[in-house]
């Protein structure tokens, strides 16, 4: 029996490593566009499976190949490290403190209370929801009558979208930042310490050529809104892109943002409980001078997101209009 299990795993060795160099390869060419960008999201898998493959080659006493599997893995860690776009350390900030929260409930969800429970534990001043249904947004609106503010545009399909507040906003817009009729939001808050803006984004699902085109349509128009404010902007939302991804490094590129988790323990948000396919695709990113003093994923809320909480601190230097 044993050696029938050596010999079969023998036998599938090399189809796993023929899989891994592909998904490598495919991870490389990411720049490329689609679909190549589609496995530069999951450079973590990839080391971790390196990383195995290189344990089982040097178990089955293949040293050659299992050092080569252990290059591959330090080449993933190298990939990873550093990630582009870390915001400034909160000790350099001293002016007023914000709480964000970017919630996906998942529109097919109808268990609102585990959302509304972790929300009201720690309420945050800002909360941005997407995939909002009109049960969504009434369950809300009941739960948390303290986030009275703001713009509720809800929808039965994955694309409805909220931006809430404690205090009111001086203007709030719905936006279509890839032309297909998919909202966004943009609200200025106009305080006696602070004037920033916020943008409240669902960007499209990249698995067709079309949706992954819509997406960085979508991303394209951020970039161009964050570059051109006049006071610091505040981008929250499920951008359907991962921090690996060469896509995300062009956004921060071309919008000035940072990203608020860049240095951080890697903690997806997406399929956090099944590790294969688990991602970091909510975000929040902010201009320069915008310092982050805590980031946190939130637990399971009955979606395949979790929500992100993220405590901010506004530089009092940053804060004047540009």
């Amino acid at each position: 029996m044993t050696a029938g299990i050596l010999g079969a795993v023998r036998r599938g060795v090399p189809w796993l490593t023929a899989a891994l160099a592909l998904a490598t390869l495919a991870a490389l060419l990411g720049r490329l566009g689609w679909p190549f960008e589609l496995f530069s999201h999951f450079r973590v898998q990839l080391l971790a499976a390196w990383l195995l493959l290189a344990v089982l080659l040097l178990a089955l006493r293949l040293p050659g190949a299992g050092l080569v599997a252990a290059a591959l893995a330090a080449l993933q860690g190298y990939l990873l490290w550093p990630l582009p776009g870390v915001a400034p350390a909160a000790a350099s900030c001293s002016g007023p403190g914000l709480t964000v929260v970017s919630a996906n409930p998942r529109y097919t969800n109808a268990e609102h209370r585990r959302l509304l429970a972790w929300l009201r534990a720690d309420p945050p001043d800002l909360l941005v929801v997407q995939e909002l249904t009109p049960a969504w947004s009434a369950a809300l609106e009941q739960g948390l009558p303290e986030l009275a503010h703001g713009l509720r545009m809800p929808r039965a399909d994955a694309y409805g979208i909220a931006l809430l507040g404690t205090a009111p906003f001086a203007s709030i817009v719905a936006l279509d930042l890839a032309g297909d009729g998919k909202p966004s939001l943009r609200g200025r808050a106009t305080g006696p310490q602070a004037t920033f803006e916020v943008l409240a984004v669902h960007a499209r699902w990249p698995i067709t050529p079309g949706l992954y085109a819509r997406r960085n349509a979508a991303l394209d128009s951020v970039a161009e809104l964050a570059r051109n404010a006049a006071v610091p902007l505040v981008l929250v939302g499920d951008l359907n892109l991962s921090a690996n991804s060469p896509d995300f490094a062009r956004l921060l590129e071309r919008s000035g943002l940072r990203d608020a988790a860049a240095d951080r323990v890697w903690q997806p948000t997406w399929m956090a409980g099944f590790w294969p396919l688990a991602l970091r695709i909510d975000h929040v990113l902010v201009s320069p001078g915008i310092c982050v003093e805590s980031v946190e994923v939130g637990p399971p809320i009955g979606s395949d997101h979790r929500p992100l909480r993220v405590r901010l601190r506004l530089a009092p230097a940053a804060l004047s209009p540009r």
